[in-house]
């Protein structure tokens, strides 16, 4: 396994339990998934839905954590919190700014991994 940047894979090397096809699902699904997320959130920010932005907020943050994306986990959490409370409006769009930030760092990194792990099946 490769020392990345913005990534840490042990923890889902962990619940993989050797896993190579687990890890590779995950991954896919992470880069599958997750830009539509972060649209829809953006969708939620020009509407002012607060809630919906929370609620993104929640589902984004687990799969941030599989992907040991620890700052970014505490980002989307705060995201999750401001959003679902109604509460400090101002700092959304810049935590979404830096949640999608993120993403595209981690995205260069996971599409190597992946790489990675189709050359070994």
């Amino acid at each position: 396994m490769t020392d990345y940047k913005y990534i840490d894979l042990n923890y889902l090397n962990d619940l993989a339990l050797g896993s190579k096809d687990f890890i590779e699902d995950m991954i896919s699904s992470f880069l599958k998934n997750t830009p539509e997320s972060l649209v829809r959130m953006e969708t939620a920010l020009v509407k002012n839905d607060w809630e919906q932005i929370g609620k993104i907020a929640h589902k984004v943050k687990t799969s941030f954590t599989f992907m040991g994306m620890e700052e970014t986990v505490v980002k989307a959490k705060t995201l999750q919190d401001y959003g679902l409370k109604t509460t400090n409006q101002e700092e959304i769009p810049g935590l979404i700014s830096d949640i999608k930030v993120a993403y595209n760092n981690a995205e260069v990194e996971l599409n190597v991994e992946l790489t990675a792990l189709k050359a070994e099946l």
